[in-house]
């Protein structure tokens, strides 16, 4: 069963809360949150059913108690993007500013209280505009890294043809040499069997004339 209260009535009810909490506070812990415009959020008190007696949630002049042993739930909740499950959860859907501020859960359970308080900070940014800012990230890294291998590739090219470049000049002149020296010897050779036929051409002509 959920039990309404006035605005004034509910203002003042959370005050009241406010002060047995702070009164008979045997453990707290804070948190810093932040959500994007438009995101999701959840804040969960750590509880146990078998322990806990009431949850009570607060933020501002909006409160939520329920009681565990009488089975009864009071609140002046208006929002239709906040909800609160029993399993001491506090879900905030499609954020927008007016969900900034401080948040509290507190657990009444047999062995004392507990507080939770959650500072809620919502960024001017939403999801889809963060999606498109690292889209865009994640796409200049990955020009910048292509960029870095066509570059080194080529760096790698040039390097090879001055090399290569430096080792033709020298294979070029080998080959030039050998080049020269086989018509050389074989210039050589000729000669000689052109001087050795023409003094065996003399030869036979002497030999003729002493016949005659």
């Amino acid at each position: 069963m959920v039990i309404m209260f006035h605005p004034n009535q509910a203002a003042l009810l959370s005050l009241l809360f406010m002060h047995g909490v702070f009164a008979e506070e045997q453990e707290s812990n804070h948190t810093d949150e932040e959500v994007s415009r438009g995101g999701s959020v959840i804040f969960t008190c750590n509880t146990s059913r078998e322990t806990t007696k009431q949850i009570n949630w607060s933020k501002g002049r909006f409160f939520f108690s329920h009681s565990m042993e009488v089975n009864k739930t009071a609140s002046n909740l208006t929002s239709d993007r906040l909800t609160i499950d029993l399993s001491s959860k506090l879900i905030i859907s499609k954020a927008q500013e007016d969900d900034e501020g401080l948040y509290t859960c507190l657990l009444t359970e047999t062995k004392g209280k507990k507080i939770y308080q959650w500072n809620l900070t919502v960024s001017d940014k939403s999801e889809e505009e963060k999606s498109s800012g690292y889209f865009l990230y994640s796409l200049t890294a990955g020009i910048g890294v292509v960029l870095c291998c066509i570059i080194s590739a080529t760096c790698l090219c040039r390097k090879c043809k001055a090399k290569t470049a430096d080792q033709n000049p020298v294979q070029d002149q080998f080959h030039q040499q050998s080049a020269g020296e086989i018509p050389q010897q074989q210039s050589g050779t000729g000669r000689r069997t052109n001087n050795k036929r023409r003094s065996e051409y003399m030869e036979r002509l002497n030999s003729i004339y002493d016949a005659y």
